[in-house]
Parts: structure tokens; C-alpha cells; sequence
């Protein structure tokens, strides 16, 4: 145990205790000393030159809520809170981190849409099923082999009018080749699986208002698109009913679109991944945090979308890197939307936190060390 003794006097009490800026400091080089001999770091960024990378500008997007967004998350923000201050007071918060968590998803759902929210049930919704070609209530609904729903007329125009060109049919939400019976009957629309398909099936979307956070990446988009070339995008979200509500706006906008989320099959996967590489019209990729945030390489895309903040920095610079790879040609732009009076603005400066410790403790980073109070400090070392 006596090297628990010495780690703790030398380096654990002195950062997590003393307020003396030098004292501190001291044991901050000691613990860089350590570090630097049992650890090896290499940074990309470092190493851009030789890997012939283009540049790489990351920039914050803020905007403020809405007059009626900003009422209904005051409410919500005001309730979490208050179930939260509850918590603590009982002495029981560590034994509601699942219900604390829920909480802070709330919060981080309004934040996007208010659909998240009011629409997660849909009791008083259409709860119909939604043509995934002209995008309005299925009509004679019919159900593909990859089980996505078309309206009977839709499809079969889709079907006569790829074979007229002499190629074949892929699905147009999935882009795996399109099997699918024309003669089968109408779809039973059961009102509870219909709930759990889509977001877009529980909403009246001829009443469906957008939000601040769909706005802003609307808008950003519409700035690329009025330049003189061809940028693709590719939009991250956590959440797979955010993407859906993207995706019918940017339809609506005019924008060509394709999406990967966790429910979709590996061949499924990989049809929408080429199908988004391979077409210059596809200007934006609709892409789950969780299904593909890792282990893609789309270095035809420049600019990177990060719809909602994670309170894990790493997930983001993963995502990000998406389209900074080997074989990218131009310079990459990762813009992150915030919506600022929201829990958005406090995950932000979480993440800052979180990287400012990353840096003071295996980088030889004096400056942010000096950004990080003896409370920081005591987080990074017991997590409290």
C-alpha cells in the first residue's frame, strides 16, 4: 500500500485539494513526467502534412429558441430540475442515474424538436403509415421485401418508369434491389406498429411546424448550395426520429437524401453508403451517432453536420472524421448546432472541460491546466 501513500501525497491530494496555483503546477509536472514514459499519443493533426490531409475548421453554429420552443423548454428544463434537486436532497442520486439520465435526454430532445417529446406516443396523431416515395399517407398501402411501405400507384410508376430506362429498380429508402409484390392486399395498418416505425407516421404533417435547431441546418445547407460546385454533407443526430423529421424537411427543401441508423442490415448499410458516394445529385447523408459514427470512410463529403451535443468530445472528433481521411481533397468544415439558451450551451462547456483535461494531463498543456479549478481536478481523478 505504500505506493497508494505516495501517489496520493505527491499527486492525487495535491491536485485535488491544494488552491496553491504552485502547488498544483508541481505536481501536475510530476504527473506529465509519469505519463510521458507509459504513454504514446499521436495526434492527427500532427501528422497532416505527411498524410497530405486538407485543412480542417471546426465552427459552433448558435442560435436562440423560438418565442413558443422557449416556453415549452422552460417547462421541461423547470420540471427536470426540480426532480433532480429532489434527488439530491433524498441522499439518492446515485441510485437514480438511469432515471437522472432520462432527465437530461428530455432535455436534450426539446432542444431539437418538440416532437421528440409530444409525438413519442402520438395518442392524438394520424398514426397512419407514410409513402416513402411521395412522402404523404400511403394510399393502397403495399410493403417492400427490405419492409418499407409504399403507396400502391407510387411504387408501381416508380417500377414503370426505372424500367422504361432499361436499369433496375433499388429501393428508394434503403437502395437494395426493390422486391416487392404488387398484388398483395392492403396493409393492415395496426395503429401500434404503425407507432413504432417512424416519427413522421405520428404526425400530421400537413399541420407540422419545424423547429429552431431544423431551421439552422436548412439554412447552412441552402449556403452551400448557392456556391458554384457540388458540396456533400453528412448530418450526425443520436437520435434516429430527428434524422426522420430532417429528412422530410430537407425533401421539402429540395434536397436529395439518403440515411444509415441502426435498423437498417449491413447490405443495407453499404447499398446507402455507395448510393450516397457514387450519385453527385445526393447532396446530404443523414447519418445515426450510434450506427455510424465509427468505421465509415466518406471522403466524398467536406462538411460535417453535428445535429446535438454529446458530453462525450470523443464521439464528436470520431464523426467528424468521417470525411477528414486519406483520399480527401478539400477542405473539411465540422459545424456543430447549438441552440444556446438550452442544456446545449452547458454540454458544450462540458466537453471543453473534458478536453481541457485530456490535454493537462497527457499533453505538457501549462495553459489548460490553468482552466481547470481543484473541483475539475478532483473529477478527473474519482469522477464526482
Amino acid at each position: 500500500m505504500e505506493h497508494v501513500s505516495v501517489f496520493n501525497q505527491e499527486l492525487l491530494n495535491p491536485l485535488t485539494q491544494s488552491e496553491d496555483p504552485e502547488v498544483r503546477s508541481k505536481a501536475m509536472d510530476k504527473l506529465h513526467m509519469i505519463t510521458a514514459r507509459i504513454m504514446l499519443r499521436r495526434m492527427k493533426r500532427d501528422h497532416t502534412s505527411s498524410m497530405e490531409l486538407p485543412p480542417k475548421e471546426v465552427i459552433v453554429h448558435n442560435e436562440f429558441f423560438g418565442e413558443i420552443e422557449r416556453d415549452f423548454s422552460q417547462s421541461i428544463m423547470t420540471n427536470t430540475t426540480r426532480t433532480f434537486d429532489t434527488y439530491v436532497a433524498r441522499g439518492v442520486m446515485l441510485n437514480n442515474y438511469a432515471n437522472i439520465f432520462g432527465l437530461i435526454m428530455q432535455m436534450r430532445q426539446v432542444a431539437n424538436h418538440p416532437d421528440l417529446l409530444l409525438k413519442k406516443h402520438a395518442h392524438e396523431g394520424q398514426n397512419v403509415l407514410v409513402c416513402n416515395i411521395c412522402d404523404e399517407p400511403a394510399e393502397e398501402a403495399v410493403r417492400s421485401q427490405c419492409k418499407h411501405e409504399f403507396c400502391r400507384s407510387c411504387v408501381k410508376s416508380y417500377l414503370q418508369s426505372v424500367e422504361e430506362t432499361g436499369g433496375d429498380a433499388d429501393c428508394p429508402r434503403c437502395h437494395i434491389p426493390l422486391a416487392i409484390d404488387l398484388d398483395q392486399p392492403d396493409i393492415e395498418q395496426d395503429e401500434d406498429v404503425v407507432k413504432k416505425s417512424s416519427i413522421i407516421n405520428r404526425i400530421k404533417m400537413e399541420n407540422w411546424t419545424s423547429s429552431t435547431k431544423i431551421e439552422m441546418l436548412v439554412y447552412d445547407l441552402y449556403k452551400l448550395r448557392s456556391k458554384k460546385q457540388t458540396l456533400k454533407s453528412i448530418v450526425f443526430s443520436q437520435f434516429t426520429s430527428m434524422l426522420q423529421l430532417i429528412e422530410w424537411r430537407l425533401r421539402r427543401a429540395g434536397f436529395n437524401t439518403v440515411m444509415l441508423d441502426g435498423s437498417m442490415t449491413p447490405i443495407q448499410r453499404q447499398r446507402s453508403i455507395e448510393y450516397f458516394m457514387t450519385n453527385s445529385d445526393v447532396e446530404v447523408f443523414l447519418v445515426s451517432l450510434k450506427a455510424g459514427g465509427v468505421a465509415l470512410n466518406l471522403t466524398e463529403a467536406s462538411r460535417v453536420f453535428i445535429v446535438d451535443p454529446w458530453w462525450n468530445p470523443a464521439a464528436e472528433w470520431q464523426s467528424a472524421d468521417r470525411c477528414h481521411r486519406i483520399g480527401q481533397k478539400r477542405p473539411c468544415v465540422i459545424t456543430r448546432l447549438c441552440i444556446e439558451d438550452s442544456v446545449e450551451s452547458r454540454m458544450v462547456m462540458l466537453q471543453e472541460k473534458k478536453a481541457n483535461m485530456i490535454n493537462g494531463t497527457i499533453n505538457n498543456d501549462k495553459t489548460s491546466m490553468e482552466k481547470l479549478t481543484p473541483e475539475d481536478m478532483q473529477f478527473l481523478f474519482r469522477g464526482t
